[in-house]
C-alpha cells in the first residue's frame, strides 16, 4: 500500500474515513478476446455481468463502484439505467502515441453517453496528445492504467516520460500486474519535482496542460475480468468529517491528484486463474452441454471451482449411462472417443480435495463470502499442483507395466493422459511469462530515469541452479555438492534445485540452499540401471523458480530439471549460464554404438547450449570439443579446476580399512574410482589387468584390483576378472571414501570421456600417482612424470608399464605420492568457485544494467528545495491554454 504524505492533509483537516473504490474493473461488455488464441474459439475478455461486479465490489468494502470496460460504457450503463447508488461509469480508453501506434490504456470516469461518443467521432484514440487535451477539456478524472505493461512491443521509457507531462494521475497499484511494474512506477511518480518536470518539458517539448503536474495522483485497481478479486485493490480518498463522501467528490478528487492506492498487486497464480476462469465460463456456456454424462458429471464439479454453473446429471442418468455401456453390442454404440483422463481424475479428484479443505468448504455458491474457490489463490495453486502430482503418481505406477506387459494401447492411453496433465498447467506457464515479460524493460527504465531501488540495485547477485544429478555418486555430484556448501559459507546467494527419488546424500541433506523436488515419473534408464530418469514436477518448480527472482540461471545438466531450468530463465527474462560437465554424444556413442543417436544428440546440445550466455569448460580439450559444437568462442570460459582438496590427504592412510574387505594389509591396490560403465573404458583395464597382477606378483608383492562405484558394466567386469584378486566395493562417501583413496598404491583411470575427472584430483590429493589417458580433461591436472602419468589410449603395453612400474618401485611411488600431494595445493575449490561466482556476475551486469554517468551533479536538500520551488512558479506561469 502507497501511503500518502502526511504532510499534505493539514492537521485540522484530519481525515475522519477513507472512502475506497476499485478503479479498475471490466464486466461482460469487455467482449474482445483476452488473448489472440480465446479469440480463435470465441472467448471474450469477460463474462462477469455487471450487476455481480456491484455486489462482490460492495461485498468487499467499496464504498463506491464502477465498471471500466474496454473502449465502451455499456455495461456500466446497465447499472445506470436501474439507478445503482454510489456508482461511476467509467471506461479503459486505448489510445495510441501517432509517432509509432505505442499502444497505452487510460482509465477514464464521469463520462457520459455524448462524451464517449465523442473519443470515437473525434479519432481521440489515434492521436494521446489530443485525447489528453481533450481530458483537459472536459475536467474528466483519468490515470493512466499499468503504465509500465508493455501491450504492443513498442513502450519505451521516452513514452512514460511524455505521459509525466500528459497525465495527472497514474495507477501504481494494479492487482493483475507483478508487483515489479507496480512498485517501480510508484517509485518513478514520487521522484518527480518541478526540475525534473522542466526537464522533460525542455526534452520534449511538450507544455503540460494540469496544474502542479509533477504532484501525481496515485490510482489502484484489480483490473478483474473474473469475479475473484474486486476490491482487493483499490484508491482512496481521505474525507474529513466535514465532507460528505459522493461518488461525484470522491472523482473530483481523483482528478485534482489527491488519490491514494491501496491493496494487493498481482502474481502469476492470480492472472493463470483469471485466465482460467475466462475458459472455464466459456466453455460452461458451449462446451459442457457436448459431453458425455460422465463427462458433464465431472466438468459440473470443476467448473464450481470457477464459479461458473453447469448442470450436472442426476446419479439415476449416469447409472443408465454406465448400463447401456456393458449391455449395448459394441457395433451399434456410437463411437465417440473418451478421455482417458477422465477416470484417473475421478478416482483422485476426492482423496485430493479432502486436503484442501478450505477450498472444499467453499464449493457451494451459497456459502460464497469471498468470491469462488479459485479466487484463494495460493491454495487454489497448491491444489492443482497437488492434484497433478497425485495424478502423476498413479501414472508412474501404471506406466512402466504396460510398457513391460507390451500392452501398447494402455500406454497409448496413459501418456495421452500425461500430456493433458502438462497441458494443464500451461495458464500457469502463460501468466509466468505475462509477469515476467516486462522485466528487462522496468529495469532499463529504472535505470533510464535514475529511480531504481539502492537495495535493489545493490543486492548482491542471485543464482538459481538447476541439475538433474545430485544425488548420485560421481563426480559431477560432488562438484555440485562443493559449490552449495561453498556458497552457503561464503554468504553467496545460490539455490540448488534438482528432482530425484533417490534421497539427498547426507553431507546435504540438510543444506538450506539445495531442494529435492519429488518427480512426477522416475524410471532407471536405460542401458544404465544404477541412474534414474526422472521428469520433475514442473509447475511446482517453476513457481519456487519465479518465488526465488534470480538474476541468473545456471543449468549443470541438458536433462529433464535442466529443460525446466532453461524454460525458466525463458519465462523470467534472465541470463543462463550452465557447465558443460559430461561429453553425452561419446556417452551416447559408446553406449549405443549408433552413429544416428550419437549425431541427434550432438545437435540436441547444440542447440541446448547456443542459448547459454556463458559455458563453463573444466578442461581446454573440451572447449575444443564446445566449439566443434558450434558455440560461439566468445561465450566459452575454462573454469579453473578446483576440488575440496581440505576433504583428502595422505595422513589417511589406514591399512587396517582392508581387512573388512578381505584384502591383505601390505598388498598393492590399484584403484578406479568412478561410474562403472563401458564409457570409462573399463574394457581395457580389465584386459590389462590379468598381466599387470602376474608381473606385480613376480616382483614378490600382491596386487589387488580395487573398483568404488557402480554402473552398467559392473556385473561384466565381475564375471571377467573373477579369481583375480578384483574387489567390487561400490559407493562410498565423505571419510570413508577419503581413507580407502589414500590407503592406495596407484589410480587407474583409462577415460577418455571425462571432462576433468574430478576423481583424478582426488586422488593426487590423497598421495595416489594416477596413470591417465591423453585425451580428455584428465591430463590437464596431472603433472606428468612427476605426479603420474598420461599414456596414449591405443597403447597398452605402455599402461601396463606404468603401472607395473609405479606398484614395484617403491621410491618412485613415494616420489610421485608427496608431487602429487603439493601439486594438488593449487587446485583449491575456494579459488575455482571465486572464479565461478565471478562469470555469473557479470552475465547479470551485461545484462541488466548500462554504463553509469561519468559525472554527478552534488546539491544541497537546501538548494534542490529553491530549484524546485522556482521551476513551479514557472511551470505555473507556462501552462498550455485550455483548448476550446
Amino acid at each position: 500500500t502507497h501511503h500518502p504524505d502526511p504532510s499534505a492533509t493539514p492537521i485540522d483537516q484530519a481525515p475522519t474515513r477513507l472512502v475506497r473504490m476499485d478503479t479498475h474493473v471490466h464486466s461482460s461488455a469487455s467482449s474482445k478476446p483476452v488473448i489472440a488464441a480465446a479469440g480463435i474459439v470465441g472467448a471474450p475478455e469477460s463474462y462477469s455481468d455487471p450487476e455481480d461486479v456491484y455486489t462482490q465490489a460492495k461485498a468487499r468494502g467499496m464504498d463506491l463502484v464502477t465498471i471500466t470496460d474496454h473502449d465502451t460504457i455499456a455495461g456500466a450503463m446497465t447499472l445506470v439505467h436501474k439507478n445503482y447508488p454510489d456508482f461511476v461509469v467509467g471506461q479503459e480508453v486505448s489510445v495510441s502515441f501517432p509517432e509509432d501506434k505505442c499502444l497505452l490504456h487510460v482509465l477514464v470516469w464521469n463520462l457520459t453517453p455524448e462524451l464517449d461518443e465523442q473519443i470515437t467521432t473525434l479519432n481521440l484514440r489515434d492521436d494521446v496528445y489530443n485525447f489528453a487535451a481533450w481530458l483537459t477539456q472536459h475536467q474528466l478524472p483519468h490515470s493512466l492504467a499499468h503504465p509500465l505493461y508493455v501491450q504492443n512491443a513498442k513502450l519505451t521509457p521516452w513514452h512514460i516520460e511524455r505521459c509525466a507531462l500528459l497525465f495527472k494521475n497514474f495507477e501504481t497499484i494494479n492487482g493483475a500486474h507483478d508487483n515489479t511494474l507496480n512498485t517501480q512506477i510508484a517509485r518513478y511518480v514520487a521522484s518527480l519535482t518541478p526540475k525534473k518536470i522542466q526537464r522533460l518539458i525542455d526534452t520534449h517539448d511538450i507544455t503540460p496542460h494540469w496544474p502542479r503536474i509533477w504532484e501525481k495522483g496515485q490510482t489502484g485497481g484489480s483490473d478483474d475480468h473474473a469475479l475473484l478479486n474486486i476490491g482487493r485493490t483499490w484508491t482512496q480518498i481521505p474525507f474529513t468529517h466535514h465532507e460528505t463522501p459522493t461518488a461525484t467528490e470522491f472523482v473530483k478528487r481523483i482528478g485534482q491528484g489527491r488519490a491514494q492506492a491501496g491493496g494487493a498487486g498481482g502474481h502469476a497464480s492470480l492472472l493463470a486463474h483469471q485466465i482460467t476462469t475466462v475458459g472455464a465460463q466459456h466453455f460452461a456456456r458451449t462446451g459442457h452441454h457436448k459431453r458425455s454424462p460422465a463427462g458433464r458429471y465431472a466438468s459440473a464439479k470443476l467448473l464450481r471451482f470457477f464459479g461458473a454453473q453447469a448442470p450436472a446429471p442426476t446419479k439415476a442418468r449416469l447409472i443408465a449411462s454406465y448400463a447401456w455401456k456393458k449391455a449395448v453390442p459394441f457395433e451399434i454404440k456410437r463411437r465417440k472417443r473418451t478421455s482417458p483422463t477422465l477416470p484417473l481424475l475421478l478416482k483422485d479428484f476426492k482423496h485430493t480435495l479432502e486436503r484442501h479443505p478450505s477450498l472444499k468448504a467453499n464449493l457451494d455458491p451459497d456459502t460464497w463470502n469471498d468470491g469462488p474457490p479459485v479466487s484463494q489463490h495460493d491454495e487454489m495453486a497448491h491444489f492443482v499442483a497437488d492434484l497433478i502430482t497425485t495424478m502423476s503418481a498413479t501414472l508412474n505406477e501404471t506406466i512402466p507395466t504396460a510398457l513391460a506387459g507390451k500392452h501398447y494401447k494402455d500406454l497409448a492411453k496413459q501418456l495421452q493422459t500425461y500430456a493433458m496433465l502438462q497441458l494443464a498447467q500451461l495458464p500457469y506457464i502463460v501468466s509466468l511469462y505475462c509477469q515476467n515479460k516486462e522485466r528487462a524493460f522496468v529495469q532499463d527504465f529504472a535505470q533510464h530515469t535514475d529511480t531504481q531501488c539502492a537495495q535493489e540495485s545493490t543486492r548482491p547477485t542471485r543464482v538459481l541452479k538447476f541439475t538433474d544429478t545430485l544425488c548420485d555418486v560421481n563426480g559431477v555430484c560432488r562438484f555440485i555438492q562443493n559449490t552449495a556448501n561453498t556458497a552457503r559459507r561464503n554468504n553467496r546467494d545460490l539455490t540448488v534445485f534438482t528432482s530425484s527419488r533417490i534421497p539427498l546424500p547426507p553431507t546435504v541433506v540438510d543444506a538450506p540452499n539445495v531442494r529435492n523436488f519429488t518427480p512426477i515419473f522416475a524410471m532407471k534408464m536405460p542401458k544404465y540401471e544404477t541412474l534414474d530418469l526422472a521428469l520433475p514436477p514442473l509447475l511446482e518448480m517453476l513457481r519456487a523458480a519465479d518465488e526465488l527472482r534470480p538474476d541468473v540461471i545456471h543449468i549443470s545438466t541438458p536433462g529433464p530439471v535442466g529443460m525446466v531450468g532453461m524454460l525458466a530463465a525463458k519465462l523470467m527474462r534472465v541470463p543462463v549460464v550452465g557447465v558443460y560437465h559430461t561429453d553425452f554424444p561419446a556417452y551416447v556413442d559408446e553406449l549405443f554404438d549408433d552413429h544416428v543417436s550419437t549425431t541427434v544428440c550432438k545437435q540436441f546440445m547444440s542447440l541446448f547450449y547456443k542459448q547459454f550466455r556463458a559455458v563453463f569448460s573444466r578442461s581446454d580439450d573440451y572447449a575444443n570439443r564446445l566449439k566443434d559444437l558450434g558455440l560461439d568462442e566468445n561465450k566459452l570460459v575454462k573454469l579453473k579446476p578446483g576440488f575440496d582438496n581440505h576433504q583428502f590427504s595422505r595422513e589417511l592412510r589406514d591399512d587396517s580399512i582392508w581387512d573388512q574387505h578381505n584384502v591383505p594389509r601390505d598388498a598393492i591396490k590399484i584403484l578406479f574410482c568412478g561410474r562403472v560403465s563401458t564409457e570409462k573404458n573399463l574394457p581395457l583395464l580389465v584386459d590389462l589387468w590379468p598381466d599387470i597382477k602376474q608381473r606385480i606378483e613376480a616382483s614378490g608383492k600382491q596386487a589387488h584390483l580395487i573398483i568404488i562405484g557402480d554402473g552398467p558394466y559392473r556385473k561384466a567386469m565381475e564375471k571377467r576378472l573373477q579369481g583375480l584378486g578384483a574387489h567390487f566395493l561400490g559407493f562410498r562417501h565423505g571419510p570413508e571414501l577419503a581413507t580407502l583413496y589414500a590407503s592406495c598404491d596407484c589410480f587407474a583411470f583409462p577415460s577418455t570421456t571425462d571432462t576433468l575427472g574430478q576423481v583424478v584430483m582426488e586422488a593426487q590429493a590423497s598421495g595416489v600417482p594416477v596413470v591417465a589417458t591423453n585425451e580428455g580433461g584428465p591430463k590437464e591436472v596431472i603433472d606428468h612424470n612427476h605426479t603420474g602419468y598420461v599414456l596414449p589410449i591405443d597403447d597398452p603395453t605402455a599402461w601396463t608399464d606404468a603401472i607395473v612400474q609405479i606398484a614395484t618401485d617403491d621410491a618412485l611411488r613415494q616420489r610421485m605420492s608427496k608431487s602429487a600431494v603439493e601439486h594438488m595445493k593449487q587446485f583449491s575449490f575456494d579459488e575455482s568457485f571465486a572464479h565461478y561466482w565471478n562469470i555469473h556476475e557479470h552475465a547479470r551486469v551485461a545484462r541488466f544494467t548500462k554504463d553509469t554517468p561519468t559525472t554527478t551533479t552534488t546539491t544541497t536538500a537546501d538548494s534542490e528545495h529553491a530549484e524546485n520551488e522556482q521551476a513551479a512558479q514557472q511551470l505555473n506561469k507556462r501552462r498550455a491554454p485550455m483548448p476550446s
